[in-house]
């Protein structure tokens, strides 16, 4: 082992949650600084992320709540003065802020190592002109493209290659850069917004390739030149339609041996000429008429394609790559105990099909095109795992939270001919009941693969889903058409629909006919080894490989699809909810069905099911696990009624009080805990509206700690009807109580749940985590015993103040009724800290310029 001295470590954390930045990269970070430390190298992180998880409980040994600029960090850097910085782990913006630590000689001049990649990687990075001219010099094939930095030049390049094109930005802002052009007008556009989010104003016009196949391939490599392919992805749908706004198999399933294999030393070839050290996910396109292939593009951070390869396989890709990052060969390391053969030097064979579905805001940003193109719109995915490309499908269609997405044989859209054409070419967001429907009013499938693009392969397979969906409502009760349907992903809930019946009494027909389902472990040999992931789904077969565990088993149900709002402050929440569980010696296992939830991170849970929310998917793993408790968070209270109506014992952490919509902002509201016997108060914030850190968007900000000499004698005097109105409820837990001001008086106007938002700012701000609070009254212990290690808040000499971020400029909404900054928006929250307010909101506002606040 050779990690040339490394003592400590710098990761610089993804900043807030968006579109395309989800939790993959806090993720990456809980488990590349866990296994760094392990090897005893300490480790500095820099986030501004208020729902980071991988910011608490001790996952790095030092925390920097700082701007994500090139000032901040180099303060940090000269700070602690670490010996290498890894790149890889906070996605393009990460990237770009890295390139202006190497021009400004920050990294030189404190003797900081780039570690993984060189610099010249960096630029080809932030500069996809650079990397194409080294791909093309290593013989790689590239679409033709030019930098351009005028409107003009960018027609003469037009002129040249002919429409249509793809523009995308130099050194982007956002993820979300690239358009299609059909047209001038799409074209001049295109280039105002390039130009506008480019921190060069150069944008790229390259040559389209839009109807081509779009493959995905996921690498590792060593600094002995040992490389390894983990997986292969396909796309479902063409080039044309964003890799994240697509629906994504793996392993692939239309291409031959010969073209996998093609892509597969392309990939290794890739990473070996470019000197990657680490993990690296590849794109290409592939002319299904000449077979010709095209590189796409190529990225060695870890991105959505990099967790949903490691959640694919079992391979445990970001303790690999944690490994060789410290100068460990593949060959030198060994795996855990838990994986029979212990080496990395394995490239997986699935036994099962992966299926990721993108999910969109549309239900909430109305004013958003549904039209699907280059421009990046999905807030996030899930996964779907099965035997069968049809299972995975529709287990994944049923994990969106549509429970009735793919039902359709008996339920006719009412699409015009001429309307469900242009649907076909012109694809739009949950474009599958558009493709089940022309199927149902018998076009070819010939016919449909021509007009969309789509591999015929496809086709088949939803053909097959609506042969099996119209036997089961043919035939009810009947014992081979549910396990037929079940076998191909069909549920109770489908079969009572199909027979007008009760899912109960389904549930109790399957189980007296032995149609169970069985699990399955996600593992990287396809049962050659008995690998132990703990991650299992579902299928009808006859071997169950998952055994009940030991000890006190508790349920905890994810978050899902990452959707805006909430979500990734809920994905935040059920992540803290493990961590406590374990360190209260319960066994957590996990029901979850998104690849980039940091709640999947293998430390977190003792076991994790990659399954759908549905209430008949849960009672197949409760009948294994049969656990003391559930735990139900903010989204799911309906399920959490129906299982405690099953005799189960839930906890719901949303409490179920209502939240009245009073306007009580620019006045204090008093956070508190009850056990349901005392209340105690955590401190006083503050939500202050329609901040003035932005003129274009009305979002508000939350300050805390207040310690208005005034407000807080009037909140004293209150305290004893706060109590008293808190206590009333007589559920334990994390409240808010808001005050409002009436006749010059403070006043106590309503009580609700505290937000998980305010739960992680609280958590960020006095450094001892909310979660665990709250944890410990819901499972009966007394505030004397819970509230032991809560500092004083009024020895906090630090105000800290938050905001959330959204998504109208990566979505180009400029309608002044939908950009209303209301929470229901958002994707995500910042935060920021000073001595004083002023100082606090100057430190928000620094390298968040073009963040919608």
């Amino acid at each position: 082992m050779n990690n040339q001295g490394l003592q400590k470590i710098l990761i610089i954390g993804a900043g807030h949650n968006d579109i395309g930045r989800e939790g993959q990269h806090d993720a990456a970070v809980i488990q590349i600084g866990a296994a760094i430390h392990k090897l005893g190298i300490a480790v500095v992180l820099v986030d501004n992320n208020a729902y980071s998880v991988a910011a608490e409980n001790n996952f790095a040994d030092r925390v920097y709540v700082e701007p994500l600029t090139v000032a901040g960090l180099s303060r940090v850097i000269e700070a602690e003065q670490p010996d290498g910085l890894i790149p890889s782990l906070g996605g393009l913006h990460a990237v770009s802020l890295i390139q202006g630590l190497i021009r400004t000689n920050v990294l030189k001049n404190n003797h900081v190592r780039l570690l993984q990649w060189d610099s010249e990687i960096i630029d080809m990075i932030v500069n996809p002109a650079l990397m194409s001219n080294r791909l093309k010099a290593i013989g790689e094939p590239v679409i033709a493209s030019q930098v351009v930095a005028s409107d003009v030049e960018a027609l003469a390049v037009v002129r040249s290659i002919g429409f249509p094109v793809i523009v995308k930005s130099v050194a982007p802002r956002i993820e979300a850069s690239r358009q299609l052009c059909k047209d001038q007008e799409d074209l001049a556009r295109a280039l105002a917004m390039g130009f506008k989010v480019s921190a060069t104003k150069q944008c790229i016009v390259e040559q389209s390739i839009v109807g081509c196949k779009e493959l995905e391939f996921v690498g590792v490599r060593d600094k002995k030149d040992m490389a390894l392919l983990i997986s292969g992805m396909e796309n479902f749908d063409p080039v044309g339609i964003h890799s994240a706004d697509s629906i994504v198999f793996a392993p692939t399933q239309t291409i031959t041996d010969q073209e996998y294999q093609q892509f597969r030393a392309a990939t290794l070839k890739i990473m070996r000429r470019l000197r990657i050290n680490g993990s690296c996910h590849v794109q290409f396109a592939l002319d299904p008429n000449t077979q010709h292939y095209y590189v796409i593009k190529v990225t060695p951070y870890f991105d959505r394609a990099m967790a949903l390869a490691a959640r694919a396989t079992g391979y445990p890709l970001a303790r690999v790559v944690a490994n060789l990052m410290a100068d460990i060969s593949l060959a030198e390391l060994k795996l855990p105990s838990d994986y029979r053969k212990q080496t990395a030097l394995i490239e997986p064979v699935l036994d099962h099909i992966v299926c990721r579905i993108p999910v969109w805001p549309f239900n909430v940003l109305k004013k958003v095109s549904h039209q699907l193109d280059t421009v990046t719109e999905s807030t996030g995915s899930v996964i779907g795992i099965g035997r069968s490309t049809e299972e995975a499908l529709l287990k994944g269609l049923r994990s969106t939270d549509e429970s009735r997405y793919h039902v359709i044989a008996n339920r006719p859209q009412n699409y015009s001919e001429g309307e469900l054409i242009q649907r076909l070419i012109h694809p739009q967001a949950g474009r599958m009941l558009v493709l089940l429907e022309a199927l149902n009013r018998g076009y070819q499938i010939d016919e449909l693969a021509e007009l969309t693009k789509i591999d015929a392969f496809y086709f088949y397979k939803l053909q097959h889903i609506i042969e099996i969906e119209k036997a089961l409502w043919a035939r009810p009760f009947d014992v081979h058409a549910l396990g037929r349907a079940k076998y191909f992903g069909f549920t109770d809930e489908d079969a009572a629909d199909a027979w007008h019946t009760d899912v109960k009494k389904v549930h109790q027909f399957a189980l007296e006919n032995e149609i169970h389902a069985t699990f399955k472990e996600v593992e990287p040999t396809a049962g050659e080894f008995t690998e132990q992931t703990n991650t299992y789904y579902s299928t009808y077969e006859f071997d169950n490989e998952s055994q009940p565990q030991a000890g006190r088993p508790v349920v905890v149900i994810g978050t899902g699809a990452n959707r805006i709002g909430t979500n990734h402050g809920n994905d935040y929440l059920v992540s803290q909810l493990l961590f406590y569980l374990r360190k209260a010696d319960y066994q957590p296992i996990l029901i979850n069905a998104n690849p980039n939830s940091v709640a999947m991170t293998p430390r977190l849970a003792t076991k994790r099911y990659v399954e759908p929310k549905q209430y008949s998917d849960i009672l197949n793993i409760l009948a294994i696990e049969k656990p003391e408790l559930i735990f139900t968070t903010y989204h799911d209270y309906r399920l959490g009624q129906q299982l405690s109506a099953d005799g189960y014992s839930v906890v719901q952490i949303n409490n179920n009080l209502p939240r009245e919509q009073i306007k009580t902002n620019d006045s204090p509201a008093v956070e508190v805990i009850s056990d349901g016997m005392d209340v105690a108060v955590f401190g006083v914030s503050e939500i202050i509206a329609g901040n003035n850190l932005r003129t274009n968007v009305r979002g508000s900000l939350q300050v805390f700690p207040i310690r208005d000499k005034a407000e807080n004698q009037a909140i004293k005097a209150l305290s004893a009807e706060i109590k008293r109105r808190v206590l009333a409820f007589g559920v334990p837990g994390l409240y808010t109580v808001r005050l409002t001001i009436v006749d010059d008086q403070l006043q106590l106007a309503t009580i609700e749940p505290m937000s998980i938002a305010t739960m992680a700012l609280i958590s960020k701000a006095v450094g001892s985590s909310v979660t665990r609070l709250l944890l410990h009254v819901k499972l009966g212990e007394p505030l004397s015993k819970v509230m032991y290690d809560y500092p004083d808040i009024s020895a906090l000499n630090t105000v800290y103040v938050q905001a959330n971020t959204f998504p109208y400029n990566q979505l180009q909404i400029y309608d002044a009724d939908e950009v209303t900054g209301e929470p229901s928006h958002a994707t995500g929250t910042v935060i920021a800290h000073g001595e004083t307010l002023k100082a606090a909101l100057t430190a928000l506002g620094s390298g968040n310029e073009d963040t919608d606040f």
